[in-house]
C-alpha cells in the first residue's frame, strides 16, 4: 500500500492513464481528495472521453463526506482506493487510522482529528466512572382504530452506560496520543 498526498484539485490530481470506458474503450482517470474544515473530506473522482480528439473531462464525480479524517492510498494492484472516519467509528479504529495515514492530511485536519480521539476517550472514561446515564420514556397508546389516546402513566427506565474497555485501554491510547504527532509517524 503506497499512502497518496498532495493530490487535492483537478489540477493537482492522482491520474491513471490506462482506466477502461465502456467495453473497448481507454481513457484518463484522475483522483483527488477534497478538504472542506466545516463538512470533512470526499474524494472526487473524473475521467475523460475518449470519443473526443484531445482531452476533455467529463463531469466529476463524488463520495459523502467523512467528517474527521480521510487519506487516499494505492492498493497492492496499483489500484486508487481512500479511507476516512466518521462519528461512528470505535476508539481502536481512530487510534489506528491516525497511525497509518493522519500525516497525509493538512495539519488543520490532524489538529481535529486529534482533537476528536480526544474527546472520545473523555467520554468513554466517564462511562467506566458511571457518569453517562441513558434515561428513555415510554407511553401506551391505544390503538390507532380507537382514537390514539394515551392510557396508563409514562414510564421511565434509567440505566448507567458501560464502556467496552478497560481503563488500561485508555491510558495506553491517550499516552500514545501525547507522545506522538501524527506528522511524526
Amino acid at each position: 500500500m503506497k499512502i497518496l498526498s498532495g493530490h487535492t484539485s483537478p489540477e493537482t490530481a492522482f491520474v491513471v492513464d490506462d482506466y477502461p470506458y465502456g467495453f473497448r474503450l481507454r481513457c484518463q482517470i484522475r483522483y483527488w481528495l477534497e478538504y472542506a474544515p466545516k463538512k470533512g473530506f470526499r474524494l472526487w473522482s473524473q475521467t475523460s472521453t475518449p470519443k473526443r480528439p484531445g482531452r476533455v473531462w467529463n463531469k466529476p464525480k463524488s463520495s459523502t463526506y467523512q467528517r474527521f479524517a480521510g487519506a487516499m492510498f494505492l492498493d497492492d494492484l496499483g489500484h486508487v482506493h481512500w479511507s476516512g472516519l466518521t462519528e461512528y467509528d470505535d476508539l481502536p479504529e481512530l487510534i489506528d487510522w491516525r497511525n497509518q495515514f493522519a500525516f497525509a492530511m493538512p495539519e488543520q485536519a490532524q489538529v481535529f482529528l486529534k482533537y476528536w480521539i480526544t474527546k472520545k476517550l473523555a467520554f468513554e472514561q466517564s462511562m467506566i466512572e458511571g457518569q453517562i446515564s441513558s434515561t428513555m420514556t415510554t407511553q401506551q397508546y391505544t390503538p390507532l382504530s380507537q382514537g390514539l389516546t394515551p392510557f396508563g402513566p409514562p414510564t421511565k427506565e434509567t440505566r448507567v452506560l458501560t464502556s467496552k474497555y478497560s481503563t488500561d485501554q485508555l491510558n495506553q491510547w491517550a499516552d500514545s496520543l501525547r507522545s506522538t504527532t501524527a506528522t511524526a509517524l
